[in-house]
């Protein structure tokens, strides 16, 4: 008998066509409810409402509720979501477990024993919880001023997010630890630095033909996409190429895996350029036109910019070694960058004056004829449009509509034809004699140049050595990359995600991943990196992150508070980022006080245990004067408050939703139940506490307090008449696309040509705003970065491959102790970091923590699957149950992250059992960005003779299960 050789991939492909037939006859569900948007009583009534899982918090799946007596009965996927596909997962499904679960907070609620032991918690009113948080806040920031406060945040509710910008007016600190520093906080860093900020994100939904995730398992949870929708992306695609350690569930199914050694992605990506380069890959339109490659390095200038400063979230003056027209002639000009122009043999400039207006008042771009222009080249299209909702990239621009491989439900995009120079033609290599202004002769070279000279040192022969893989495999990766389908653009972006940014070298992995994605013209293309989805409805969904009034004062209008950010002496681009202070230093200084006391803050739906090292954390919050939380539970981070406000599941709120990534949809939560008890809504909880200091929240001097209803009304205005309406629009019809809704923004690709690239969301259309080109000091995507050469020198304008302190390469003898590398933070299918260990659906499939090992070190170790097994590093030990594996290689191990027991007593509730990051070295990090080095350190593994800890639920037979099984009875009380 033959042998049948058709893989799981080949087998999906050939019964597609089937598949699209039976789905001829579906037909779309509807909603039940004459007033879906209210949770009202519905004793009697059975309502189906459309609405947003927030079950994980990176997804935005379109989810029906049914509701039967005004209880949620059932969660199922809303087939007019086409992000999700009609689909949603266990966390999902549990939701129903979580709202109604007897061990909810419903009260505000006060301690009445010391920190570190139970405590004792007592209700009280509302109005004693907001005077009591008012006075601690208010006595830490008089005694030790306000950078002795922090805020902590977990990470996307959309409601929840003030800690990340939205107690600044009231504490006026420079202090934020949230998970935003080493959860794709640096990849919108990297992209801010390199192209545009969010820029990290890929238009997957548009099923690209080469499928690149790179260490990620989106088929458990992602942004945008996961679940069915990866899935789909992965089995259609010509080829799927895996960047991972470990053979993930959908790893498996690549055609190319690519297991490199933990941490060394920034040497595989240059090595992958590399190819390009060699192979003549690269798409040479934009790299000449779109990015800084021509522009010329001269590595003996001093370096020097322009006098006004280019914008970020602070004032910034760019010193940089590129050759600008100021260096050659007395009234030459800083915002001129030259390149050599082969046409004339002569220099050529760039006017890069396209940001100058965001320093300068008095500048126009509009009225300046050389703005974003290229010296002898016809300036760009003025913009003569009428608003958003126009499509004036159509009329104005040739091209055709975008791709044709799209599932149903997305729409196309208009892709503007590629432009080109009419006249000049930059060089790209070779080096160049220039004579300075004082007579000085110096050789320039181009940038390209410079970055194909790094390239090289990471060819694949000897990036293999590195990364631990066979060179023939990175050739074969960046060919099946690069080598495009169709010759008018890309093959598409690359998915890359959380694990790059946990080894200490998470920006210089992001750049060069983000770079191999330009040179191969996929930036901001079909299925390509096109960033957030833009609409101007409410960004990346932050309806609470901070005040509506743009008048009041923050902590960044203050340098002399900004300068005393904890970290911005270790990590100088803090100050031109300026989003966060640095999680380490701020646990280091609250347990030292060095440099000064930390005494206060705020937690919002976060935990200590998420970055750095845990057991510091618990330290430093431990010692607080003053702590309040905002949460749905009693967990080991509340159990250190003072205070603790109770706040409202999603099936409980009302928000407009927009896909965080390149999804380019827009949805909204809607309320399906009445809320529980006495609990609060994230932005009614704030807003209530600005009031009570006398800080204006709304964005109307008149009305500095809006209700619920109007900041509803107020967010969505530029789609629909009301709140009202818009949810009325979003039950009859289902998600919107916002490539129709945005036909010039989202609804454009290549927008650095057409303009629209650099345009606020929050801005309509107009000739000042609508300006060719990327938001970098140079108006290019930038291959040689100004802002890290500014703050870091010129050795780190181009990415590089920098171990950490303590990975093997720099440490050696720490390895000969602890010789494993242990990695940690892989997606759970049950669970979303810290989340729903309490809810029995989800504890019955995955009851304790497992530890991957490769059976044979296992057996070598003496280690039988289900054991406990000792984790133990230089800085802590702790234990989880052996899972072998030989999808991890041999000499590594994979921990699971954040892990809690809530049925172990308070205040810890057993976090010092299991939680990974106990293990950390809380003295390393990113030296750019700061991000912990929670991943990719050494330990040593040995059987736990003690076996399971004391007390807690290991297996799904435990009757305690039952305990938190849900209650539907006096949600009112």
């Amino acid at each position: 008998m033959a042998k049948l050789n058709v893989s799981r991939r080949t087998f999906v492909k050939m019964t597609a066509a089937t598949a699209a037939v039976a789905a001829i006859g579906a037909t779309a569900g509807s909603a039940l409810a004459e007033e879906p948007y209210t949770a009202a009583d519905s004793a009697g009534q059975v309502r189906r409402i459309r609405t947003c899982c927030r079950g994980c918090g990176k997804m935005e799946c379109g989810v029906w509720v049914t509701v039967e007596n005004g209880r949620a009965v059932k969660i199922e996927g809303d087939e007019s979501a086409p992000h999700s596909m009609g689909s949603c997962c266990a966390k999902s499904v549990s939701s129903i477990q979580a709202c109604y679960h007897p061990d909810r907070l419903r009260y505000p609620m006060k301690r009445t024993q010391p920190k570190g032991e139970d405590p004792g918690w007592q209700r009280i009113s509302w109005e004693e919880a907001l005077d009591t948080i008012v006075k601690g806040i208010e006595n830490v920031k008089a005694k030790y001023g306000g950078e002795s406060l922090f805020t902590m945040g977990g990470t996307g509710r959309i409601w929840c997010m003030s800690p990340y910008a939205g107690y600044g007016s009231w504490f006026m600190t420079p202090n934020t630890a949230v998970a935003w520093q080493v959860c794709k906080g640096p990849r919108h860093f990297s992209s801010a630095l390199t192209s545009e900020y969010n820029h990290s994100w890929s238009a997957s939904v548009e099923r690209p033909p080469v499928y690149t995730i790179w260490a990620s398992t989106p088929e458990v949870s992602n942004y945008d996409e996961a679940g069915r929708s990866v899935t789909d992306e992965v089995f259609q695609a010509d080829t799927f190429i895996s960047v991972d350690p470990r053979t993930t569930a959908l790893g498996k199914e690549a055609d190319i895996h690519l297991a490199l050694r933990a941490g060394t992605d920034t040497a595989l990506a240059l090595a992958m350029c590399d190819v390009v380069i060699k192979h003549d890959l690269v798409d040479w339109k934009f790299v000449r036109r779109w990015t800084n490659a021509p522009f010329l390095v001269v590595d003996d200038k001093e370096p020097s910019g322009p006098e006004i400063p280019h914008i970020f979230h602070g004032p910034n003056m760019i010193k940089t070694k590129l050759l600008t027209q100021a260096d050659l002639q007395e009234d030459g000009s800083p915002y001129k960058y030259m390149v050599w122009d082969n046409a004339s043999g002569s220099l050529k400039w760039f006017n890069a004056t396209g940001q100058r207006a965001a320093a300068d008042p008095t500048y126009d771009p509009a009225v300046d004829p050389e703005c974003n222009c290229w010296e002898g080249e016809q300036p760009w299209k003025r913009y003569d449009g009428t608003g958003h909702k126009d499509s004036w990239s159509r009329r104005n621009f040739k091209g055709m509509e975008g791709q044709a491989n799209l599932r149903e439900g997305q729409s196309q995009a208009w892709l503007p034809d590629e432009d080109d120079f009419e006249s000049i033609d930059p060089a790209l290599l070779g080096s160049f004699e220039v004579t300075f202004k004082d007579g000085s002769k110096h050789t320039a070279i181009p940038v390209w140049q410079k970055f194909v000279d790094r390239c090289d040192e990471y060819a694949p022969e000897k990036a293999a050595k590195i990364c631990e893989l066979d060179p023939a495999l990175i050739e074969k990766a960046a060919l099946a990359y690069a080598t495009r389908k169709d010759p008018r653009w890309g093959n598409g972006g690359i998915l890359y995600q959380l694990a790059i940014e946990h080894h200490g070298n998470s920006i210089m992995n992001c750049r060069a991943i983000e770079l191999l994605t330009c040179i191969t013209g996929n930036t901001d293309g079909p299925g390509g990196q096109r960033g957030a989805t833009k609409i101007d409805v409410n960004y990346m969904g932050n309806f609470s992150d901070q005040s509506y009034n743009a008048n009041i004062d923050s902590q960044l209008k203050h340098p002399e508070i900004m300068a005393k950010q904890l970290g911005r002496d270790e990590h100088p681009l803090f100050e031109w980022w300026a989003l966060w202070g640095n999680a380490n230093s701020i646990w280091k200084a609250g347990v030292t006080g060095d440099p000064y006391p930390v005494k206060g803050g705020v937690c919002q739906s976060g935990d200590f245990m998420n970055m750095g090292n845990t057991t510091m954390a618990w330290d430093c919050i431990k010692q607080l004067d003053f702590f309040f939380d905002i949460d749905l539970w009693h967990h080991p981070t509340s159990e250190l408050a003072d205070v603790i406000l109770p706040c409202r599941h999603w099936l409980e709120v009302p928000c407009p939703r927009q896909s965080q990534g390149s999804g380019g949809a827009l949805g909204a939560c809607v309320p399906c139940v009445e809320p529980l008890a006495e609990t609060w809504y994230d932005p009614e909880i704030v807003e209530a506490l600005y009031k009570r200091v006398g800080i204006p929240w709304g964005w109307d001097d008149d009305n500095p307090y809006p209700t619920l209803e109007e900041k509803l009304d107020y967010v969505v205005r530029e789609v629909a008449p009301s709140w009202k309406d818009y949810v009325e629009q979003f039950e009859e019809n289902g998600w919107w696309d916002v490539k129709k809704l945005r036909p010039d923004d989202w609804g454009t690709y290549r927008r650095y040509q057409t303009g629209f690239m650099k345009k606020s969301y929050t801005e309509a259309p107009n000739e000042h705003n609508v300006i060719p080109g990327f938001n970098t000091p140079t108006q290019k995507q930038e291959i040689w970065c100004t802002v890290m050469e500014t703050y870091c020198g010129a050795e780190d304008a181009l990415p590089d491959y920098r171990p950490n302190p303590d990975s093997r390469d720099r440490n050696p003898g720490l390895w000969e102790e602890y010789p494993v590398q242990c990695l940690t933070g892989r997606r759970i299918p049950v669970y979303f970091h810290s989340e729903h260990r309490q809810l029995p659906w989800c504890r019955e499939v995955w009851p304790a923590p497992r530890c991957e090992i490769n059976p044979d070190d296992a057996r070598e170790w003496g280690i039988e699957q289900g054991d406990w097994v000792w984790i133990e590093s230089p800085h802590g030990k702790i234990r989880q149950t052996a899972d072998l594996f030989y999808g991890v290689p041999h000499g590594v191990i994979n921990c699971e992250h954040t892990w809690w027991f809530p049925e172990c007593p308070a205040p810890e509730h057993g976090w010092r059992y299991s939680a990974v990051n106990q293990l950390v070295n809380n003295d390393i990090d990113d030296p750019h960005c700061g991000s912990s080095i929670v991943r990719g350190y050494p330990v040593k593994v040995y059987k736990a003779k003690e076996g399971c800890p004391d007390g807690i639920i290991a297996d799904a037979s435990d009757p305690r299960l039952k305990d938190w099984l849900p209650v539907y009875e006096g949600r009112d009380k």
